[in-house]
């Protein structure tokens, strides 16, 4: 019998959107109907205990239905749920509606004197609106309310089915990168559809939905721009709207000029300079009324364009896959970090100082795989050679410094201080190896087509550090000529380095991951059960680190954690608020290295497995009550988890010793050599 039989919650590597990543199990399902009388109809006044008389009626509908109506401002009604609903699980409310204005709908615990959370903004016909409600209280209302005074509203059913799902949240509200499957550095994101009209220029009439200035024509599936027009644009209106991020692409055939074809989107510059032949990416919003894409040709240059695209691009809150490293992938958690270096892919920019370097745009192409690095040249003169960018900080705390650098001539690079103008650590390109040289730590990792990402922390004495990249030193008998590449400059605050945060113009804030699942009580069994995580640290930072299945509180959980005690592990089990274990789970771990953790409990028993050994087992423990969540952090939202996972498993029996050394063992989960077999084994549904 494979272990998968016993499981009741798989997360891995997965499916995600915006805000979401998907558990491969369970399989996600509706329950039953709740609600008696759903459709209303004229029997089942008295099913809604606020009653319809007061402020709505029934009218007779299309169809053969009743409608509730409004018939009074602000109307809202209520029916007591209370029977039927469990605390801790979560529900789908639907509800069937028409009308010119607002509703709000979903549970509350004040029947309908508290006005529920969901918003939904009607149509003239009838159409459905859902939300999801996880319940936290015994006494539980389903809610109609009219949310627009004067608005008129007609609601034809109203539904609440159980809903199952282990899909955890995700919250950061600010985009993030990772390195994806190809070993590129880039943003997690989801890329909508093609909104430009005709944008391959091949439709039957690319006139009729493109605005062409003078000198622009249209032939053989490209736009031509013949340079007779002066300054002149080429448009497309009505495909952005305003505060939305977008992904534009632009195929250039050919442009014989070498003036600025600048592209427009609304009122916002996104690209000023000469387009060379090949495909240019760009990213960028407006919050301008105008909603048009313009491109620009040149007077006197002629300039042929394949295709001008564009697409919706969402970041915020979308889960990091991330590939760090090559092989499996993780789930990528941390924390809040800022780069302070302010333009940390253009090193041309003033905010840069040289000292005897010169600095210009390169053919190589950066870790990103869509931009193009700098180059870096030391001068022929004798000297100190260097980029160093100087930023404000707090003195007596740690800061790390980072820099993505490729070999060009020279193969010995350092970072430094650029305020105190002193090497912190010294970095061998050719064999990807870093000499420690006043940096309180320094380290080096690889990256595709020889990019190697150098990394220093240090904590200043002033409130100004730099981030100098310093090529001058005469060092393991190298001279001070030679040449190489540049990206990627980032400065922040903390004792380790996180995932590049892109700059240009101002410091850029990430805020930290963020995962969650509530209302989960029917996949979690209190009593006995095991909590399975293959994870590791992004540091051993001194800091206390927990993923947790809670009932929402620290007064009872299971949680693993890596301890701020170094190579230490906790697991704990804590019940009606008195910790049940005592001593580490495990110690002598390298927390940053991949772990497989098991806890086990049930029966009075506890027994915690690392690695294929076990390290810990108690007895009279007491199970936890009321598990129905989990949390890369502790129960109170605390000691949050900053790691990389690349597996979570939620069992609802204990496993015998046996299934813990196969669980944590080598082979790991050893029924599926791979997380992508494991998913393709287990039927899932995206909602």
């Amino acid at each position: 019998m494979s272990l998968l039989d016993d499981v009741s919650i798989v997360v891995t590597p997965n499916g995600y959107k915006a805000g979401e990543l998907y558990a491969i199990k369970p399989t996600f399902a509706l329950g039953s109907e709740l609600v008696t009388n759903s459709i209303f109809n004229s029997d089942n006044t008295s099913d809604w205990e606020n009653g319809f008389y007061d402020l709505f009626t029934f009218v007779s509908s299309e169809g053969g239905f009743y409608n509730l109506q409004r018939v009074t401002a602000n109307a809202r009604t209520n029916i007591n749920l209370s029977s039927v609903l469990t605390v801790g699980k979560r529900y789908k409310v639907t509800v069937v509606a028409r009308g010119s204005g607002n509703i709000k709908t979903g549970l509350t615990t004040s029947g309908y004197t508290t006005q529920p959370s969901a918003v939904f903004t009607l149509t003239s016909s009838f159409a459905s609106y859902s939300t999801i409600v996880t319940v936290t209280s015994g006494l539980v209302y389903g809610v109609l309310w009219n949310d627009d005074g004067n608005s008129d509203i007609d609601y034809q059913s109203y539904s609440v089915k159980e809903y199952t799902s282990a899909d955890m949240d995700v919250t950061r509200a600010t985009a993030a990168t990772r390195v994806d499957e190809d070993g590129l550095v880039n943003y997690a994101e989801i890329i909508g559809s093609e909104l430009v009209n005709c944008s391959s220029f091949d439709c039957a009439d690319p006139a009729a939905v493109w605005n062409e200035g003078t000198g622009w024509s249209f032939s053989g599936g490209k736009a031509i721009y013949d340079g007779t027009g002066g300054t002149s644009p080429l448009a497309q209106s009505d495909v952005i709207e305003v505060g939305k991020q977008y992904k534009i692409t632009v195929e250039v055939l050919s442009n014989e000029g070498s003036g600025s074809n600048t592209i427009y989107l609304g009122g916002t510059i996104l690209s000023v300079g000469n387009l060379s032949v090949g495909t240019h990416t760009f990213f960028g919003a407006t919050n301008n009324t105008s909603v048009i894409l313009t491109i620009y040709g040149r007077s006197g240059e002629v300039f042929e364009i394949g295709s001008l695209s564009i697409k919706e691009v969402t970041r915020d809150n979308v889960p990091r896959i991330d590939y760090t490293g090559g092989g499996c992938p993780h789930i990528l958690a941390e924390p809040q970090r800022t780069n302070l270096v302010t333009y940390s892919e253009d090193f041309s920019d003033s905010s840069w100082t040289s000292g005897n370097i010169s600095v210009a745009i390169s053919t190589v192409l950066s870790p990103d795989g869509t931009t193009y690095s700098y180059k870096l040249t030391n001068d022929a003169v004798s000297g100190n050679h260097f980029l160093r960018d100087v930023v404000t900080v707090t003195s007596g705390v740690p800061y790390t410094l980072s820099v993505f650098i490729k070999k060009g001539t020279r193969d010995i690079v350092s970072i430094g201080d650029g305020y105190n103008q002193n090497i912190l650590a010294n970095f061998d390109l050719t064999n990807g190896t870093v000499t420690n040289v006043s940096a309180t730590s320094s380290s080096i990792e690889s990256y595709n087509n020889g990019w190697f990402k150098c990394i220093a922390t240090i904590t200043p004495s002033t409130t100004n550090l730099g981030l100098m990249i310093f090529s001058g030193i005469v060092y393991a008998g190298k001279d001070e000529s030679g040449d190489f590449y540049v990206w990627g400059g980032q400065a922040e605050q903390g004792s380790y380095a996180t995932s590049y945060i892109p700059t240009s113009g101002s410091t850029v804030t990430r805020n930290q991951d963020i995962f969650t699942r509530d209302g989960i009580g029917s996949l979690i069994n209190s009593e006995e059960g095991v909590l399975f995580v293959e994870m590791a640290a992004l540091a051993d930072d001194g800091t206390d680190r927990r993923i947790t299945l809670t009932d929402g509180t620290t007064g009872n959980a299971v949680n693993i954690g890596l301890s701020r005690f170094t190579s230490n592990i906790n697991a704990e089990i804590h019940s009606g608020g008195s910790l049940q274990t005592s001593g580490w789970g495990g110690t002598g771990v390298t927390q940053t290295n991949n772990n497989k953790f098991a806890l086990s409990w049930g029966s009075g028993t506890m027994k915690f497995y690392i690695n294929g050994s076990p390290t810990s087992s108690q007895t009279g423990v007491t199970s936890p009550i009321g598990l129905n969540n989990l949390k890369f952090s502790s129960g109170d939202d605390t000691l949050n988890f900053f790691g990389k996972v690349k597996q979570l498993q939620v069992y609802n029996t204990a496993l015998t010793d046996e299934q813990l050394l196969q669980l944590t063992g080598e082979s790991g989960t050893d029924f599926y050599e791979s997380y992508a077999e494991m998913a393709s084994a287990l039927t899932y549904t995206i909602q």
